[in-house]
């Protein structure tokens, strides 16, 4: 394991281990996902999600102790609007529907990435969603930041779609249908088969206007439609990564 002095640390998930311990499964830029031991009690309370931690540890083998944790927030906190002079965001909680957005970020993370792989690009872009959700006045606002965290995941992945130009690269046109496969990107569809399903508006899975998913290539959420389409695109694209076991945080969201 690298020096962590100087890194910092996410805490993705959480459980019990023996009766004062817990294993955490941490996110950092240079070490990816991995699990360690750390030790609960009264001097040691439970590492919370979504706090930025510096960590140090011991142990020879597969699974390490945390032996000294600390808050740390990173210089990127400092842009903040909600800093004063540069200071560092303190104290502040994710809360309410962005609670949710993320526990979402992180049962993805946990979900589609392996253990002790390096994600440099995902990590940033993780870091900044959360600052992202930190900073939103209003919580119904975080749609544009969890469409841009699932892409980007995607694109890390390997599945980095074509928003200008279907499957066989020709552009998109704003005034034409056309539907979307996660393995082959969009395809057009022809008027004949338009009108011979009848479709009635957004027929959300098997039809999409071009003009939303230029929108989104543009990133312009305040399209009518950019918000909803990227939504459903995401989880055709995330279904069959993610398989059949439901995801916990969606259904935190439905509840709601």
């Amino acid at each position: 394991m690298q020096n962590s002095s100087n890194l910092t640390y996410y805490v993705l998930h959480r459980r019990p281990y023996r009766e004062s311990s817990q294993i955490i499964d941490l996110f950092c830029e240079k070490q990816g996902r991995f699990s360690a031991l750390h030790r609960v009690n009264k001097k040691q309370p439970a590492l919370q999600p979504f706090t930025p931690y510096q960590m140090q540890f011991s142990g020879r083998g597969d699974l390490k102790y945390c032996q000294h944790v600390e808050v740390r927030y990173p210089s990127i906190y400092a842009s903040s609007s909600s800093a004063e002079n540069g200071a560092p965001v303190k104290g502040q909680l994710l809360k309410g529907r962005n609670l949710y957005c993320g526990f979402y970020l992180n049962e993805l993370i946990m979900r589609l990435t392996w253990k002790d792989e390096p994600q440099p690009e995902l990590y940033q872009v993780y870091q900044q969603t959360l600052l992202g959700l930190l900073q939103l006045e209003n919580d119904l606002q975080s749609e544009p930041l969890l469409r841009r965290f699932e892409f980007h995941l995607l694109a890390i992945l390997g599945y980095q779609y074509n928003w200008q130009q279907d499957s066989e690269c020709h552009d998109i046109q704003p005034d034409q249908f056309y539907s979307f496969d996660p393995f082959a990107g969009f395809t057009r569809l022809s008027s004949q088969v338009l009108a011979h399903a009848q479709w009635q508006g957004l027929s959300v899975g098997k039809r999409f206007p071009g003009h939303a998913i230029l929108a989104i290539a543009a990133e312009d959420w305040h399209h009518e439609l950019s918000w909803q389409v990227a939504k459903h695109i995401a989880r055709l694209a995330l279904k069959p990564l993610l398989g059949d076991k439901p995801l916990a945080s969606r259904e935190l969201f439905q509840k709601m």
